[in-house]
């Protein structure tokens, strides 16, 4: 699995990254209390799922990016009680039991590989309980070139940031090239370039992976108002259970 970009620009990540998908996983998480987080990143998701009582079992390989995210728990004793963060990838955790929930969170394309992808859903059905249910995204839109182009800008009191994304599609992976800028008073006062990396997939591929890890799909959504998707769209979204005996 792919974790490469974040090592030097994990700082500036939550700039950039709110999520627009909390209360999507929140409907989720809610019904059992509890939930797994693989590929939590800073906790974008898992942190505001915390503040709302869920116990979240968080997965996250990239040193960088767990130390932000321990920096934004440490002086909260609630929070550190609601979370639990493993330093794992997608198919190497192990917590030890099953679980009734699990999610993905804009990660599905750090699969770079079908065995990267059928290794990682392998683990993940490993830690669900029959019937458990595992809900993930799947952007499409990106799997296509791009120039390196402008695609966000912060101010921050007297800093502005700005986030710079372009990539080339190379077989079935597409390479990124990230540029992040730290401007003050009109003068530019840092540049920080990453690479980075994600697996090109369709829908065929999504659903032949799940099948052959043992999930059957029940629904598929194009945003998270739980709109049906319609094929060709950008974004899917994937609702899916563990087969077995409850």
């Amino acid at each position: 699995m792919s974790n490469i970009g974040y090592e030097r620009t994990a700082h500036l990540y939550d700039l950039f990254g709110l999520k627009p998908n909390v209360d999507f996983y929140y409907h989720y998480a809610r019904e059992s209390g509890e939930a797994v987080d693989v590929g939590s990143g800073t906790g974008l998701v898992a942190i505001p799922l915390a503040e709302r009582g869920i116990k979240v079992f968080c997965v996250e390989p990239c040193a960088s990016m767990r130390k932000v995210f321990l920096q934004r728990v440490r002086a909260n004793p609630y929070l550190k009680k609601n979370l639990n963060l493993l330093a794992r990838d997608a198919a190497s955790f192990d917590f030890g039991r099953c679980f009734d929930f699990c999610f993905l969170s804009f990660m599905f394309d750090h699969f770079l590989s079908v065995d990267e992808r059928i290794d990682s859903l392998s683990n993940i059905s490993r830690h669900l309980n029959p019937g458990g249910r595992l809900v993930f995204d799947v952007y499409f839109g990106y799997m296509k070139d791009e120039a390196l182009n402008l695609s966000g800008e912060v101010e921050a009191g007297d800093l502005v940031y700005k986030r710079y994304i372009g990539g080339k599609v190379r077989g079935k992976v597409k390479e990124y090239t990230i540029v992040f800028e730290t401007w003050e008073k009109g003068e530019l006062r840092e540049t920080i370039q990453q690479t980075s990396a994600a697996g090109i997939t369709d829908w065929g591929e999504v659903h032949d992976a799940l099948r052959k890890t043992g999930f059957v799909v029940t629904r598929e959504f194009r945003d998270y108002e739980f709109t049906p998707y319609r094929e060709g769209g950008e974004l899917l979204v994937i609702e899916a259970y563990k087969k077995g005996d409850k």
